[in-house]
């Protein structure tokens, strides 16, 4: 023998508004039902539930099995409830590491948007260099990279997302400024960068930091842009920064050189083998929407 939860919540109901009929309404049951109900609940225990009165009265066996249904309903609106909370992100964190161009750009648009569709969900967000983004979700510290693409990733699962530009540009205000610079003129400047360069994950033949005087490496994309504009230094700059901040469209890219322009693929990826959380799933789609439209 056992107990249903429709057997349950039927004696329940009963139990709490005193009467078959107000059971009956409460369920959206007639009250035939109601009483049929509680007697084969009754046949099957054996014994009488409830007194037949107005208002109702329990029965000893009445009122244990009333604290049993009412510990098990109890039970149930948990766990109905902790699932709800689950289904809109409760308990669930998505984090993400994003280069610095993505991030200035879109990075509070996907947030917004993201934040509608999990309210509960908690979000890490950490700006970095594209190879320390590698390195980063390759770790498990994070779960999802979205910048551009190295050379080498096959230890991940990629999802192209756009191709960018990064154009090497120099501010008419440097001291070494010529409408046309050598590769002797240019070895006298700092380059700044986000991070150095490697052997495999260059597109020419040459390091690229021995193409030049010094190497600053600095994360800050506004930092990097200010000492562009300066005259301190030359660096790459990604064509959607240019096109974006009239602030900086009077740089002018060293497009004499054959290194000047370096084409990367930006998107999203994750470690292979690892199986994504909704939430994380969801921000994958978020991002193919905002830059499709």
């Amino acid at each position: 023998m056992r107990l249903e939860t429709g057997e349950l919540r039927t004696f329940h109901t009963l139990a709490r508004t005193g009467g078959f009929r107000a059971a009956a309404k409460d369920l959206y049951l007639t009250q035939s039902a109601v009483s049929q109900s509680i007697k084969q609940l009754e046949a099957k225990l054996g014994q009488p539930l409830v007194t037949r009165d107005r208002p109702i009265k329990l029965t000893a066996a009445g009122r244990r099995l009333y604290r049993y249904a009412d510990d098990v309903l109890r039970q149930e609106q948990l766990v109905l409830g902790d699932l709800s909370r689950l289904a809109r992100g409760a308990n669930q964190q998505l984090s993400v590491a994003i280069d610095s161009t993505n991030n200035r750009f879109a990075g509070p648009d996907l947030i917004a948007q993201f934040s509608k569709q999990w309210p509960e969900t908690r979000l890490r967000i950490i700006e970095q260099p594209s190879r320390d983004i590698v390195q980063t979700v390759m770790s498990g510290e994070v779960e999802l990279g979205l910048g551009p693409f190295e050379t080498r990733m096959r230890q991940f699962e990629t999802i192209p997302i756009y191709e960018e530009t990064r154009r090497l540009l120099i501010s008419p205000r440097h001291p070494l400024h010529q409408p046309m610079m050598t590769p002797a003129e240019l070895q006298k400047m700092p380059l700044v960068v986000s991070s150095l360069d490697e052997p495999d994950q260059r597109p020419y033949a040459e390091k690229l930091r021995d193409r030049f005087q010094m190497i600053w490496q600095i994360s800050s994309l506004n930092l990097r842009l200010n000492l562009i504009d300066r005259g301190l230094a030359v660096g790459y700059i990604s064509d959607k920064v240019i096109s974006e901040l009239p602030q900086v469209q009077h740089l002018r890219p060293l497009d004499e050189f054959d290194f000047a322009a370096i084409q990367r693929q930006v998107g999203l990826f994750f470690r292979k083998g690892r199986d994504l959380s909704p939430a994380a799933l969801d921000f994958i789609g978020l991002c193919k929407d905002y830059w499709q439209h």
